[in-house]
């Protein structure tokens, strides 16, 4: 999975900073970085499925302790 993640960013090593949907990239280039997603997306499933981790459920948890850690504070 470290070498999927390597590729992966490789993609965007000498892009700066990018624009939401990528409008300056070529489709080859999105190609490219949606099959490595992917590849990363797979081996973080199994990597969580051999270890036991409920993927979706751990991620929700996350997802609403950040809620929590990052909410705005009103004065």
């Amino acid at each position: 999975m470290i070498g999927e993640v390597g590729e992966l960013s490789e993609c965007f090593q000498w892009k700066g900073e990018v624009e939401k949907d990528l409008p300056d990239w070529e489709e080859s280039e999105k190609e490219h970085l949606g099959e490595g997603l992917s590849d990363v997306l797979l081996y973080l499933i199994r990597l969580s499925d051999i270890c036991g981790i409920d993927l979706g459920d751990t991620a929700v948890r996350k997802i609403v302790k950040n809620a929590i850690k990052y909410s705005p504070k009103i004065s």
